[in-house]
């Protein structure tokens, strides 16, 4: 015990060094396996070549991940939108509610803030209008449901730009910024496939290669562009300036996001005729994005199309003697 007198308890500790296998990427590698072995199950199985199979496999994925939630959405807007007059109607009694209190208190010698009356109709309000989408079966957050289709759109592109040979996509972007390492090893790598090279079609026999001519860029920006416009509907600026404060100030971030994702799509079919993406990966991007465009205008079309009922506003007529115009005020 006194020969142990002066050493450091951890130094025995120090000396150890510990070695483990690590697997580069987990989870990524595995779904990225998933993704490129369904691309090749559909090329497999429909005997077509690569400039067919990558548009079969757009409409798969659009029918059976993305179509499904955009129902799902639009069946909870349009429930919403329905409880519109009913909560409007509510609130007209909660403001007649809170002028009585403020006349009550200010009799009583306690005047009520016209800001605490405001906030407190605003309180009753979305109380109420929780109550109601829990009773229609309204969802909380169903307006993010529609991106959930990113992930599974993401890693397609992917497979399919890494079975192009092009390494320089998203997600080998993210997880060179993530990893711990300097080295390539952390990057999960997917097989070029050659066949790719011989089953174009028209002008791009090539799908390893990109367009020269410029049609695909041009083709694919234009796609992005028209999918933007016919699903993401704002307002006239006209009719944001008679909105109220507050909605004029969400309505006009929603237009300039909209506006920013329009200069994105400009950029990304230039960047695709510079830098010479992979024509496989333009064909898949195009079909996918009108694919998701005509989906967008068939359900606003034929799945509602009696529109909603508008909140009730409320208008006084003045009734005018003989031979005076009637008069109308709101």
């Amino acid at each position: 015990m006194n020969a142990c007198r002066g050493i450091p308890r951890f130094s025995t500790f120090q000396q150890i060094r510990r070695f483990h296998q690590t697997r580069p990427a987990p989870f990524i590698s595995e779904v990225l396996d998933v993704s490129s072995s369904f691309i090749h199950g559909v090329h497999s199985v429909s005997h077509l070549p690569w400039a067919l199979s990558l548009p079969l496999t757009a409409f798969l994925v659009r029918m059976g991940v993305a179509l499904p939630l955009q129902i799902f959405t639009k069946v909870q807007a349009r429930k919403d939108s329905d409880l519109t007059p009913i909560l409007m109607a509510w609130r007209h009694l909660y403001q007649k509610k809170a002028i009585k209190d403020v006349h009550k208190n200010a009799a009583a010698g306690a005047p009520l803030l016209r800001s605490e009356a405001v906030l407190q109709v605003s309180k009753d309000t979305f109380q109420q209008h929780r109550t109601l989408r829990q009773r229609w079966g309204v969802f909380r957050f169903y307006k993010p449901a529609a991106f959930l289709q990113m992930p599974v759109w993401i890693m397609i592109m992917e497979s399919i730009r890494g079975m192009s040979g092009n390494n320089n996509g998203l997600v080998p972007y993210l997880l060179s910024i993530v990893s711990s390492s300097s080295s390539k090893d952390s990057v999960p790598i997917i097989p070029v496939e050659p066949t790719l090279a011989t089953e174009g079609a028209l002008w791009f026999p090539d799908l390893l290669a990109g367009d020269p001519t410029g049609i695909l860029p041009v083709a694919m920006t234009l796609s992005i562009l028209l999918n933007i416009r016919m699903g993401w509907k704002s307002p006239t600026l006209k009719n944001i300036s008679n909105l109220p404060r507050m909605e004029m100030v969400r309505e006009l971030t929603w237009r300039g996001l909209k506006f920013f994702v329009q200069i994105l799509a400009l950029n990304i079919g230039l960047s695709s005729y510079l830098y010479q993406m992979p024509a496989a990966l333009m064909i898949y991007w195009i079909t996918s994005a009108n694919i998701a465009t005509l989906q967008t205008f068939l359900l606003q079309k034929y799945m509602f199309p009696t529109p909603s009922l508008k909140p009730w506003k409320k208008v006084n007529i003045g009734y005018a003697s003989r031979g005076q115009k009637a008069m109308v005020q709101n």
